[in-house]
């Protein structure tokens, strides 16, 4: 979703130091992170109150390259990834459109595979602990210039399982829109040897009149392997582009849409193994994309109750 662009006090990270070892992971429980831009997300008491020890990412692709466009989104990171290491946050990184993209229309930049391999050892060069790995976020959403070149995205998953060694790479993460299986059959026919699938669910979790849900169960059909819920949770408010508001503000809305979060991931909980809710704080009041477990003036919502009550279940654990 829309990227929060939050520049927040925080000391930068030293290139080359080490975030702990990443939590031990149980078979008997989905494993429950939280995604969001803002790195004061992690000295929140809220958030050390859930015990997350998983969080999501999305800088741009070409983060890592020289620049002052770049190093500006660089630091952006740098404080975020202090948050995590502070923390004891494992990091998944997932790698976006470039700042200033405006796909479908433009500027829509689709890397070429030479230049995306130059990024990520880029990438792995200034941030070499950073062990979990989105390629391309939302690769087949119209907002992303993977969006009709699903060969690409296989190209560059390929990149990061070449140039990652040891790292747990989220193959395809895809949204439950309807070109999912079409572009998910290309993009396997390039893919090398995927074992982990991303799945952004809103669908299934933020039921609206109209709407056709089992984009959850149609990714566990497509694929084999595991699946990480990557991004979903509950929608508080989202208004499109163009001013339609197609969810206006109700946070017990959302707070059922949570609470289907966690019965889908505890329904197919064989195959999904961690699911990410997307995201902590409100970053403003006038926001168009609004999920926030936490209000923007320090207020857990009823969702956040929601979900502390669920991680304290065998089910699920942070």
């Amino acid at each position: 979703m829309t990227r929060l662009l939050a520049c927040v006090a925080a000391a930068l990270v030293v290139a080359g130091c080490g975030f702990a070892a990443a939590p031990q992971e149980s078979d008997a429980a989905v494993l429950v992170g939280i995604g969001d831009q803002d790195a004061s997300m992690f000295s929140s008491p809220f958030y050390t109150q859930a015990h997350f020890k998983r969080a999501r990412y999305f800088p741009s692709w070409d983060v890592a390259l020289k620049g002052q466009k770049h190093e500006q989104e660089a630091q952006w990171l740098d404080q975020w990834l202090a948050g995590a290491q502070a923390t004891k946050t494992e990091p998944l990184i997932s790698f976006f459109a470039s700042l200033g993209s405006a796909c479908p229309g433009k500027p829509c930049k689709l890397p070429t595979v030479r230049q995306y391999t130059n990024a990520f050892k880029a990438f792995r060069q200034r941030w070499p602990d950073v062990k979990v790995i989105s390629p391309w976020n939302e690769a087949n959403h119209r907002s992303q210039p993977t969006f009709k070149n699903p060969k690409r995205a296989a190209q560059y998953y390929n990149v990061v399982r070449k140039y990652c060694k040891g790292c747990k790479i989220v193959a395809a993460d895809v949204i439950d829109e309807k070109n999912m299986e079409r572009w998910l059959k290309v993009f396997k026919r390039t893919a090398k040897k995927p074992r982990i699938w991303g799945l952004h669910n809103y669908r299934d979790t933020n039921k609206r009149k109209g709407q056709v849900l089992g984009g959850t169960k149609r990714l566990l059909k497509a694929v084999k392997g595991d699946v990480w819920l990557t991004e979903t949770g509950g929608i508080v408010k989202f208004v499109l582009p163009n001013g339609h508001t197609l969810f206006p503000k109700s946070e017990s809305r959302a707070n059922r849409a949570t609470k289907r979060m966690f019965a889908l991931a505890k329904q197919y909980r064989s195959r999904i193994k961690r699911l990410y809710i997307y995201h902590f704080i409100q970053s403003s009041s006038d926001n168009r994309f609004d999920a926030g477990l936490i209000t923007n003036t320090g207020r857990a919502r009823p969702a956040y109750n929601t979900v502390l009550r669920q991680l304290a279940t065998p089910t699920f654990a942070p």
